[in-house]
């Protein structure tokens, strides 16, 4: 039930209760139609039999009884008997072959060859002659049987009544959820695109529904306000803070040239010089970061040969590589041309490899890969270093973290910032990412670019 959508289950609701009244109010309706129905035939066969003796009459010394009396109405039929219970005129049913007692005044009911009579008999005198009796017979099984069909009617018609009234309750919730249904468009392309400068999109209305449509629209354009002034705050930060960390990194420079220095002076400034580079790179990477966001930082594509690209990073990174004896394996295809931004490209293959490198074993192995099936191009960084456990796996791609102190021991250039440019660099290319990792076994960084044709 919890997997069923707002629109099945109100569906559901709205289909039972409607089926409840239904089957309730033609159960009572049935009850009370069934009595109602006996009753109208005791009532109609009492009068019938009453107006019967407007059919006969004494004249001229004779007893004359109109043929109108021989006529059945309402399945009802009428026979008129002396006062020594002998039929003089009328009508008896084929069925009805009972020697049936008069009795004035009395509705009696009997069963007779399967089929249920009432019978009536009413006792009066004729003016000038004696006293006659008018007898009454109504079978009561048809009128059973008429209802009964009636029911079975109702209990065919029944099922299809539900699915009716299933489809058209479908039909308004569907009609009534429109709105929420808009609503979860714009939030998944919203999420999607990563942009909240999109709004829901909602007619006029002042019900429920539409006012929590405004109400998004408002939280959206707060939002959205919010993240540009975090976002123009970043940009401004990290470009003040460029021209301080240049002038230290200009003043250790030439403090570092000076012969008068002693050892350990120069130690202090090579370390204040280490830092300065350190903060640097995380402002220009800050910076590259907050352009980005905020679609202010071009990505100029142009046809290239990737494969000489990723052999030149490969090895400007084997040097780096060396310090910790991991050793650097290309699997690189040839001639690969893309249509990409050379700077950005560079960029993505520095991060990878030395992300690899960081965090890869003594001694171990950083492996480089490029092929293309000429639909896509892919691209993997491969080693067999400490990995990422679970937990931490889908938080690396999220700015400035770092998954524990063990992994970041010792890497004081990390600044968490690498993998959110590699991811940005391939999304900007229109391609995708993914990694796989095993804790204490080692890491795959996956892309995929469009190939050439689809630049």
């Amino acid at each position: 039930m919890k997997k069923l959508s707002v629109k099945v289950k109100l569906t559901l609701l709205y289909t039972f209760f409607m089926t409840l009244i239904s089957v309730v109010a033609l159960g009572i309706l049935f009850s009370i139609s069934n009595t109602q129905i006996l009753a109208s035939v005791q009532r109609q066969l009492e009068e019938s039999v009453e107006k019967g003796f407007r059919y006969v009459e004494w004249d001229d010394g004779e007893l004359e009884i109109d043929s109108d009396i021989m006529e059945v109405e309402n399945n009802i039929y009428l026979s008129v008997y002396d006062k020594n219970g002998q039929l003089i005129y009328g009508r008896i049913p084929y069925d009805f072959n009972l020697d049936v007692e008069i009795q004035n005044q009395q509705l009696r009911n009997f069963t007779s060859n399967g089929t249920k009579w009432y019978v009536f008999d009413s006792t009066s005198e004729v003016f000038g002659y004696e006293e006659v009796t008018i007898r009454g017979i109504v079978s009561v099984t048809n009128e059973e049987n008429n209802f009964a069909v009636l029911i079975k009617t109702s209990v065919v018609g029944l099922p299809l009544l539900v699915l009716l009234t299933a489809i058209i309750g479908y039909r308004f919730t569907s009609r009534a959820l429109k709105p929420v249904d808009n609503m979860i468009k714009a939030v998944q392309d919203i999420c999607e695109n990563e942009d909240l400068s999109k709004r829901v999109s909602i007619d006029f209305g002042q019900d429920e529904i539409h006012r929590l449509g405004l109400l998004f629209n408002q939280m959206l354009t707060q939002l959205e306000e919010v993240f540009e002034r975090e976002k123009r705050f970043t940009s401004d930060v990290s470009h003040e803070l460029r021209t301080p960390t240049t002038v230290i990194l200009s003043h250790c420079e030439a403090l570092l040239e000076e012969d008068t220095l002693q050892e350990e002076e120069r130690k202090e400034i090579e370390v204040i010089e280490k830092k300065a580079r350190n903060m640097a790179q995380l402002v220009s990477q800050i910076l590259m970061l907050s352009r980005a966001d905020r679609e202010c930082l071009p990505v100029n594509l142009e046809e290239i040969d990737i494969s000489e690209l990723t052999e030149m990073v490969a090895e400007e990174q084997e040097e780096i590589a060396s310090l910790k004896n991991i050793s650097i394996q290309t699997e690189i295809e040839k001639n690969i041309i893309a249509c990409v931004d050379e700077t950005l490209m560079i960029r993505l293959w520095v991060n990878l490899i030395s992300n690899a490198i960081s965090y890869g074993r003594e001694g171990g192995y950083v492996k480089v890969r490029l092929f293309t099936d000429g639909k896509q191009i892919t691209g993997q960084v491969e080693d067999n270093g400490i990995g990422i456990s679970n937990e931490h796996l889908a938080h690396i791609w999220e700015r400035f973290y770092r998954v524990d102190q063990a992994r970041t021991a010792g890497q004081e250039s990390s600044s968490g910032l690498g993998l959110p440019m590699v991811k940005w660099i391939v999304k900007a290319h229109g391609g995708t990412i993914f990694v796989s990792s095993e804790e204490g076994k080692g890491t795959i960084f996956t892309f995929h670019l469009p190939g050439s044709n689809e630049s």
